[in-house]
């Protein structure tokens, strides 16, 4: 008993980060899955920015190439139709990351009513990375995660 008391270690507290500061963790996340020369250049946001820069030059070229009369021209109107939606989500990702990055206790506010969200998705992405799910599912997992996450972005920018 005695030995008990004397070596006895206190019980690590969970601390629990807030909403802003799991949402930061998605978004960092998923960035690093869309930019995956990130790694090789060291800084996210030259990363991302090249890339947007590559895909508005793309848009441009697709979009004066599109010519609805030939299935080519249909083509890259469709072409044209992604990498926007490619670009756009990417820009969203990126301002999310710089308005979490600038202001925790200001992004916390604006989040207020999304806790619960934020909550499920940082709950799920935790379990993902304890490998609970399966490797088969996870391009749909991360699909899944974006659409969510870029939804709440989009709602409070």
């Amino acid at each position: 008993m005695f030995f008990q008391v004397l070596f006895k270690q206190p019980k690590k507290e969970k601390l629990e980060i807030c909403p802003a500061e799991k949402l930061l963790i998605l978004v960092r996340e998923l960035l690093n899955k869309e930019l995956p020369a990130h790694y090789s250049q060291h800084h996210i946001l030259y990363t991302a920015n090249t890339k947007l820069e590559s895909l508005n030059s793309a848009l441009e070229w697709h979009r004066t190439q599109g010519n609805l009369q030939l299935k080519l021209g249909q083509f890259h109107s469709q072409t044209h139709d992604q990498l926007r939606k490619q670009a756009s989500d990417l820009q969203a990702l990126v301002d999310g990351y710089m308005e979490l990055n600038i202001d925790m206790t200001q992004m916390n506010h604006r989040l207020h009513f999304h806790y619960e969200e934020i909550h499920y998705i940082h709950e799920n992405y935790v379990l993902f990375k304890e490998g609970r799910f399966s490797n088969q599912s996870s391009q749909l997992f991360w699909q899944a995660v974006k659409e969510d996450v870029l939804s709440i972005i989009r709602k409070i920018l």
